[in-house]
C-alpha cells in the first residue's frame, strides 16, 4: 500500500485510543461488548481508506465484500 506495516499498525493504535478516550468520557458503548468491538472494527477500516487515499491506492477492504463472496478466515484476536 505505500505505508510500512508498523505505520499502519501506529495509525490504528492511534485512532483506536482516541476511540477509547471519547468513549470513556461519554461512556457511549460499554467496553468489551459486540458494539464496542464492532465500532472498533469500523475505526481500523477508516484508517485503512484513509491511507489508501494518502498513496492514490483503492484495494477493495474484506468488509466491503458481500457476505457471500468473504472466505472463511481464522478469526484474529485484538
Amino acid at each position: 500500500m505505500g505505508s510500512t506495516k508498523g505505520e499502519i499498525e501506529f495509525a490504528k493504535r492511534r485512532a483506536l485510543n482516541i476511540f477509547d478516550h471519547w468513549n470513556d468520557v461519554t461512556g457511549f458503548v460499554k467496553k468489551f461488548t459486540g458494539y464496542y468491538y464492532e465500532i472498533q472494527s469500523c475505526i481500523e477500516d477508516a484508517v485503512e481508506c484513509g491511507i489508501q487515499m494518502g498513496v492514490g491506492v483503492h484495494k477493495k477492504l474484506d468488509s466491503e465484500e458481500a457476505p457471500e463472496e468473504i472466505e472463511e478466515k481464522p478469526v484474529n484476536s485484538i
